[in-house]
């Protein structure tokens, strides 16, 4: 009778110093009252476990929810855009770094007119053919922002998503280039300078090479990446590279 009197108190203090380690586990160290575990009742213990498995859970939650918002707020600062959601009165409900940036500096206090509407012509359209609307943000003595605005679906209130770039930022990457279509150092190069806007002679200019290498770079890229045309060439390497803005060398 006694052994038996003696394995349950063993597997009861087993159980507590289970029990104990989830209280760690889910409250944290320092957060809450330690746990007393030598002064609670098997009663106790059983009241006490469903509620710390409860916190577990929402720990775990709360700790993939935090996951996914860093993961997000990553993707967006690699597209190299400043990203807001504002609502109809151009009040500031989320904003990445870069947001948070342009948004006291041009926005906070005195916001374009042609932003105003854009930002309540998306919102007012969102429960039928949302609109996505395009303009240019002046800035002193920079290029202006070009900015897209479009309705936020489910959201409430009712916001609209505001992305800027900054259209003379770099959005070609030569590494990019390079593994995206098998080209070489030199090919990624002309392909890059390309698509910056610049002539086969100024691309001569600037590598200290012949007309006649750049052009042969030139046909070479042609033939990787199954283009015919510069325009072509330009189009599809805008189309594979902008988001990698930040990614440039």
């Amino acid at each position: 009778m006694s052994s038996g009197l003696g394995a349950s108190m063993g597997m009861a203090t087993d159980v507590s110093k289970l029990i104990g380690a989830l209280y760690d586990s889910a409250c944290g160290a320092g957060d809450w009252p330690q746990l007393d575990s030598a002064g609670l009742s098997g009663q106790q213990w059983q009241e006490l476990l469903p509620h710390l498995q409860r916190a577990l859970f929402l720990q775990q939650r709360l700790r993939e929810a935090q996951l996914a918002s860093h993961c997000a707020l990553a993707a967006l600062d690699a597209m190299g855009a400043a990203v807001l959601v504002l609502d109809a009165n151009l009040g500031l409900r989320f904003a990445t770094p870069a947001g948070h940036a342009l948004h006291a500096a041009q926005l906070a206090h005195a916001a374009p007119p042609a932003l105003v509407r854009a930002v309540r012509l998306v919102i007012a359209s969102a429960g039928c053919a949302a609109q996505c609307q395009s303009l240019r943000l002046a800035r002193q003595q920079q290029a202006p922002l070009a900015l897209t605005v479009t309705a936020l679906g489910a959201c409430q209130p009712p916001c609209a998503l505001l992305i800027a770039r900054d259209p003379t930022q770099a959005s070609t990457s030569v590494p990019a280039l390079r593994q995206l279509f098998d080209l070489t150092q030199a090919e990624a190069q002309v392909g890059k300078a390309l698509a910056q806007g610049a002539t086969i002679e100024e691309i001569a200019a600037r590598g200290g090479i012949s007309v006649n290498t750049v052009k042969t770079h030139l046909h070479h890229t042609y033939l990787k990446t199954d283009t015919r045309r510069q325009g072509e060439l330009i189009a599809l390497i805008h189309g594979a590279t902008a988001h990698l803005a930040i990614l440039d060398a």
